[in-house]
């Protein structure tokens, strides 16, 4: 069983560090993968034909609907797997901006509070603030886990906000700070759930599953004709590449060049 999690560990990390790619290199990967993969098939299916008693050039008796089948397969699962995607990315933007306005929020109202408390306070908020934008982010560019330990410091500092203003005698002025504070840890929490959000290993393999039985298909029909069976097949290649490459992009909300950015957090900071 240990193993197991260890192998599971490294191909997590693995497939990390491929969505911290650079977007050319990331792109250059996958088409490099993908020509692999064609090379292979086409090698494989040269070799079984002759050893089944076809010829080479002669047509085989497999339709070219089945094509057809499994293209529009490939695209209806990448359409579900973007439009998840899509909203995991609304989801993360909407999450992290609650969480900004909240704490934008909290400070503002910390005036009603004794100038003694309302220091207190505002420290809390302020290194609560440095660790999302210090420790909290590099997390969650790891996929870490909600309850990851690397995320105890932030929620200390909040949790240690909160504890200060439920203490005191809550008054009509006190309460709409507490509830201010009691929003960002929503945001935070529905922020770390996105920050893990993404496609399934499932739907990966699917997608892998479909699209090389895709690719396999075109390369039996075409095995009659060596050069448009080399031509279709890496048309088909890059197609499915540039659709591997998009998803890959926007996968993880936090991870990967055009990922969420804490600047709104940033911003609180300098002020």
């Amino acid at each position: 069983m240990r193993s197991f999690e260890r192998r599971q560990i490294l191909g997590g990390d693995v497939f990390i560090l491929f969505h911290q790619l650079p977007l050319a290199a990331m792109f250059l990967a996958v088409l490099a993968l993908s020509l692999a993969t064609c090379w292979l098939l086409i090698v494989l299916v040269r070799f079984a034909i002759p050893r089944l008693g076809y010829r080479l050039d002669q047509p085989l008796p497999i339709r070219d609907s089945i094509i057809n089948t499994c293209g529009a397969l490939f695209a209806l699962i990448v359409a579900f797997s973007a439009v998840g995607i899509w909203n995991d990315a609304v989801s993360a933007r909407t999450a992290v901006q609650r969480e900004a306005d909240a704490v934008e929020t909290a400070l503002a109202l910390a005036v009603v509070l004794p100038e003694e408390t309302r220091a207190t306070l505002t420290k809390e908020l302020q290194d609560y603030l440095r660790g999302v934008v210090t420790v909290d982010w590099p997390a969650m560019a790891k996929s870490k886990p909600a309850n990851d330990p690397a995320f105890d410091p932030s929620e200390k500092h909040l949790l240690g906000a909160i504890d200060l203003v439920s203490r005191l005698n809550i008054t009509a002025a006190y309460s709409p700070l507490l509830n201010q504070l009691l929003e960002i840890r929503h945001a935070r929490l529905a922020r770390l759930t996105a920050s893990v959000a993404g496609v399934s290993w499932a739907q990966w393999c699917a997608m892998w599953l479909i699209s090389t039985t895709t690719l396999l298909s075109i390369i039996i029909c075409n095995s009659h004709a060596f050069r448009m069976q080399i031509v279709a097949a890496h048309l088909y290649v890059l197609v499915a590449s540039a659709a591997y490459f998009v998803i890959l992009a926007h996968d993880r909300p936090f991870i990967g060049r055009i990922s969420i950015q804490p600047t709104a957090f940033e911003g609180l900071i300098k002020r």
